[in-house]
This record gives structure tokens, sequence and C-alpha cells, in this order.
């Protein structure tokens, strides 16, 4: 550890010191940045918050976010890192409070895996505090401050899950161990940002494996890799195979514009975000050819994978022609700008080695350097800024489109006042988005699956009060009459429900097309209760898995300290 320091300290300073700065205009304006993702996610974080707080542990059905309908959201989408985002608000005062803690954690984040990675390739110190301050301004970082789009998240940890492809391609080796817990690492964290990751490790392995003269122990690494990648994700799957077993899920969010989601069209703000990115990028292709034969193994392999994520990211795939054709892969795509975080972390890496080993040092060179990362952080600055000032000045205090979005009250003051208090409840109250993911379809659902979200949960007309009693989300309501009554939470095929005292069967009630209920009242007070039969059987495999990562991270820091200490 002293030796770390000693080596280390003074540069993990100046990213500490980054990230503060690039937090500073919101801690000066007290404002809010609420993008188009945000009350998404927002619900999910509030939701693991309070499991934690009233230590109600639901794997699988929300009982506090999402209007607490029993939805299953968090089970299928980063369930771990979702505990520790749970965590993150618990130990805030406040959204507010939380939005600043955590876009100062992902800057510090994003920061120590660059600058990890960039020493890894033996880059200098001074060299790599650089690139890693300079990564915290692209918009592969600021997507999650400017818009909370959680692809950042996987952007963080990008650059720390690549560590292995320098050893495959230098060594003609790797260290399975450490490939299967960062894969695991970003699995748990961003789904498709670890289909990223894999399709990066591809042509590094290959080549690995094709020039080794040891190509049975790659094969056998890599199937230990894989077999412990599925122990450390075990509940993951499990959780795919509890929820999709028995029901039909309604997909993600579907883009029928992809060919406007790239890079060379509405997204090129990718490319200037800072200005010196796109620079960087134009003078990495120019020199690339002429620099080839004097390139490393390892340069070449990377500007081959950036080439080919840069091209994925604009329209020289035909992407207007590939959407809306029920192709799976395409539609898991849904922006393919994202496919521009790997280029952005790749040509960080490459502009960094390049400058190193064929620029002529000078201090005039290393000044300009300089001037060019702190013009990049104010850049960044100014444009969270201005941002920043729609919320200061009620101009547009929500910074997305107004189609399923709600917001239940026109008296900004209220709403500045609900992202400052410490009832996480109220603002969540106040701002509803219909997003309609994971929920479940029964029969052929061809209508809008946020329309009827609206009008079965956020504008059902009749007064229902929620609550979760003894593990169990509790639904009340008054009744005058007999009819049949649209109760606002969802049913899944292992949904148990109880109406005034009496399991209810299938025969019991109606489904709409979400699998929002319909059940016959009784005149006066009545009382559902929903719990959902699955999450006892669930917990095996999550405290197995939570085994395996306690001693798979035990081996990798002894082998690290071992190796370390010879070193």
């Amino acid at each position: 550890m002293k030796t770390v320091i000693r080596n280390h300290g003074r540069y993990l300073l100046f990213i500490i010191l980054a990230s503060f700065v690039l937090i500073l205009p919101q801690l000066l304006t007290k404002g809010m940045i609420l993008g188009s993702d945000a009350v998404f996610h927002y619900n999910r974080f509030y939701d693991t918050a309070m499991q934690i707080k009233e230590f109600n542990f639901q794997h699988f059905v929300s009982m506090y976010g999402f209007q607490q309908t029993g939805r299953i959201v968090n089970a299928l989408y980063g369930p771990l890192f979702a505990y520790i985002q749970g965590i993150l608000i618990l130990l805030s005062p406040s959204w507010f409070g939380y939005q600043v803690l955590s876009c100062f954690l992902i800057y510090f984040l994003s920061g120590i895996s660059m600058y990890t990675f960039l020493q890894k390739g033996q880059i200098r110190h001074s060299l790599s505090c650089a690139g890693a301050i300079f990564y915290l301004t692209t918009f592969s970082i600021q997507y999650w401050t400017m818009r909370q789009g959680f692809s950042s998240w996987g952007a963080a940890l990008l650059p720390l899950c690549l560590l292995p492809i320098i050893d495959m391609a230098t060594k003609k080796d790797f260290n399975w161990l450490q490939l299967s817990i960062l894969t695991s690492l970003m699995f748990q964290t961003h789904v498709f940002s670890s289909l990223i990751l894999i399709l990066i490790y591809i042509p590094f392995f290959l080549y690995a494996w094709l020039y080794s003269d040891r190509k049975s122990k790659l094969v056998l690494q890599l199937a230990q890799a894989i077999g412990l990648f599925l122990l450390l994700t075990l509940a993951i799957w499990i959780s795919f195979y509890f929820v999709y077993s028995g029901n039909t899920i309604a997909d993600p969010f579907i883009n029928l514009h992809m060919d406007r989601s790239v890079i060379t069209r509405n997204s090129i703000y990718w490319v200037f975000t800072p200005g010196f990115l796109g620079v960087l990028l134009i003078t990495q292709l120019i020199f690339t050819p002429l620099l080839w034969k004097k390139m490393s193994t390892l340069n070449r392999l990377m500007t081959g994978s950036m080439i080919f994520f840069l091209i994925l990211s604009t329209n020289i795939v035909p992407w207007k022609h590939l959407q809306g054709k029920d192709i799976y892969i395409v539609e898991l795509i849904q922006f393919p700008f994202r496919f521009f975080v790997p280029v952005t972390v790749l040509l960080i890496f490459l502009s960094c080695y390049t400058y190193q080993h064929y620029v002529h040092q000078s201090t005039t060179k290393k000044l300009l350097v300089t001037l060019l990362l702190v013009a990049s952080v104010g850049q960044t600055m100014m444009t969270t800024y201005h941002i920043l000032q729609n919320w200061v000045d009620e101009k547009q205090m929500i910074m997305t489109g107004k189609k399923h979005l709600f917001v239940r009250t026109n008296d900004n003051q209220k709403l500045k006042a609900a992202v400052h208090t410490r009832d996480f409840s109220e603002f969540l109250q106040l701002v509803e988005k219909s997003t309609p993911d994971y929920l479940p379809i029964y029969q052929d659902n061809p209508l809008n699956k946020y329309n009827q979200y609206e009008k079965y949960v956020l504008n059902n007309p009749h007064k229902f009060k929620k609550t979760v009693k003894n593990h169990r989300l509790v639904v009340e309501w008054e009744s005058n009459t007999t009819d049949m009554l649209d109760v606002p939470v969802i049913n899944y095929e292992r949904t148990e429900l109880t109406l005034n005292g009496k399991a209810l069967q299938k025969d019991d009630l109606r489904l709409t097309k979400i699998g929002t209920i319909q059940v016959q009242s009784k005149i006066g007070h009545n009382e559902l209760v929903l719990t959902y039969n699955g999450s006892r059987q669930v917990l095996y495999p999550i405290i197995f898995s939570l085994i395996s990562w306690i001693i798979a991270l035990t081996f990798l820091i002894k082998q690290t300290y071992k190796k370390t200490k010879s070193a």
C-alpha cells in the first residue's frame, strides 16, 4: 500500500480534485439535471434503498418504487449495482445530494479505471493522469450527468475491464480469474456494455491463441473463466429463468429511428464532448497508416477494434434498413451511439501511446497538453452550468420530452423542494413516467404499452392506499359497489394475491393486456395483499453467488499482492 501511495498518490489526488471540480456547478447552483432516464432509474434505486432501510429484501417485485405496483425491474437490470445505488441514496440527504454524490462517484471511478488501464499499458504516470481526467469530460461519462444514461456506469468500468487484453496482446496469455471477475462485474452493472466488452475480447484472445504454443492451456483458461462467470452471475440467470419461463415480457424500448441515433447525425455531440476529442480522433486516424509498421501488436489490435466500433456508431451500417425488422440483436442495440464508448476508451489509450512514443517531448508541448486538458474540463463545467440554469431559472426543469411524462404539480417551487427533502418518495410522486419495460404481456398486444400503463396505473381514477407491511405490499380502498375494479398492481406468473383474506386464483380476476388486475370489490373497505413466490427459491443461488464473489476476489487480491511484492 505504501508503494502504491508513493508512486500513484499525487495522481489519484489530481483525479479526486478533478472529480470535485466537475461537480462544482451543481454545488454552487443547487440545481438538478433531470434527463430522459432519471425517473426510471431513480425509481429502481429508491426501491432498493427502501428494501435495505426496512430490511425487506424483495429480489423480484418493486414494493416501493414504480408506483408500488409490484413490477419486476431490478431482478433483470443489474440487481447488485442497483443495491449499491440504493446505499448511496441512504447516505444522501435528498435527491439533490444523491445526484451530486453519484456524479462524484462516477467521475472518481472512471478516472481510476482509465488511469489503471493506461498504467497497465506502460503510459507514464503524468500522461496516464491527464488521460484519466480527460476521460471524465467525454460524453461516455457525461451521459450520466446530463441525461442519467446508465451506460455511463458501464463506460466507467470499461477501461478497468480491458486490462486482460494487454496481456493477451503482449504475453499471449491472460489471468482467467481476473478476466472472469471483470466480465462478471460489467455484466452485473450493464448488460449491453458487457456484450461490447466480450466483442473487444474476441480478437485479442484469437490473436493470443493463434500465436501461442500453449493453445490447449488458453482454451482451458477460457473454460475456467466462463465457468466462474456463470457462478458469479448465477442469481441473474436464475432470475431470468423465473421471470421469462412463465411470462411473456415486454421488451425494453425499441428504437425505430436508430439511423438518427448515430454520431453522424443527431448524436454528433458524442464526438465533440469535449471539442478536443474530435481533433484527437481525426489526428489518430490520419497518423495510423503512417505509423502502422512501427505499431506494436497491441496498438494494431486496439486500432482495428476502435475502427470497428466507430463504424458501428455511424450510418455506414444501414441502421435505417435494419430497424423495425424484428431482429433481436438490432433491437437490443437501441442506440448505435453507445458503440462510441469503446471508441473513446481505445482512442485515449492510443493517443497517449502515440504522444509518448512518437512526439518529441518539450516543455511547450507539455504545457499545451495541460492547457487542452484545462479547456476540456472548463468546457464540461460550462455545459453543465448552462443546463443547470434551466432548473434555476425554471425554463425547462425536466430535460426530456413531455411525451409519457407526468408532472403532478404546476408549482415549480414545490418541485424544487421535493428534490431537497429527506422524503425521497415525494419527488417520485410528483414526477412519473410510463416506461413499460419488463411488464408482462397477456394476449396479443399490439397496443401502445406506454398508453396502457398510463391508463391503468398513472391515471387510474380510483383512490388507493399502498403500504408495505410484514414484507407484503398491501393495497387498500373503499368501494360503494360490488363492480369489477381496476387495481394498479401487476400480476406475473408467480405473483400471489389475497383479496379480503381470500387467496385469489386465476378465475377470480381479470387481467389487462399489461398485467394489471381487475377484481370484484365488496362494499366498504377492501384490502389486497401482494407477494411473489420465488424470492425464497432464489435466495440460495444469491448466497452461493455472493460466496463465490468473496472467494474469487480473495484469490485475485492474493495474486495481485504476490505479484506486486515480487516486483
